[in-house]
């Protein structure tokens, strides 16, 4: 990890490697997307392990692109493009469950709290097994993602609680 003095004004580096902001939204997103990765073997070997984790790319204040690296509050569709990749694509190329947000979890708790607020699950009126009769017939078989297989293990293991995920 580089020293702190290497770090961009208004970065401070954690425990966890990852930067956490101080300050205005505004500059600290900036600052956040001027630091990028860190230079160096340390910064592949960081991208690395996130790509043996990938639950780890999600924190706190900010999710880390497990493509090249950069750092952001949420993954958007068109930084995706930029790498030639789909939101299902690149959750399924590094194993994140599908309904997995690609963003930061205070983000996730904002859209989640603004969503009972306006009372969003009331106004929903399908229900996918009773619209798509063929997801009956499946029986609940889908593929298991890296992240829940790690999940999983664990829970068994005694390492994490089973909803410690988010």
């Amino acid at each position: 990890m580089p020293a702190i003095s290497a770090l961009p004004a208004g970065l401070v580096a954690p425990a966890n490697a990852m930067p956490s902001i101080h300050g205005d939204r505004v500059r600290a997103a900036a600052a956040v997307r001027r630091a990028g990765t860190f230079a160096g073997s340390t910064g592949r070997l960081m991208l690395a392990g996130l790509r043996a984790d990938p639950r780890q790319a999600v924190q706190q204040d900010s999710i880390c692109c497990l493509v090249c690296g950069s750092v952001f509050r949420q993954l958007t569709n068109t930084h995706l493009r930029g790498h030639g990749l789909s939101g299902d694509e690149y959750k399924r190329r590094f194993g994140y469950n599908r309904g997995r947000p690609l963003m930061c979890r205070a983000l996730q708790r904002l859209y989640a709290d603004r969503a009972v607020k306006n009372g969003l699950a009331s106004r929903i009126r399908q229900r996918p097994i009773l619209v798509r009769p063929e997801l009956r017939r499946r029986g609940g078989a889908r593929t298991i993602a890296l992240e829940e297989l790690l999940t999983r293990r664990e829970v068994r293991r005694g390492l994490r609680e089973p909803h410690a995920a988010l």
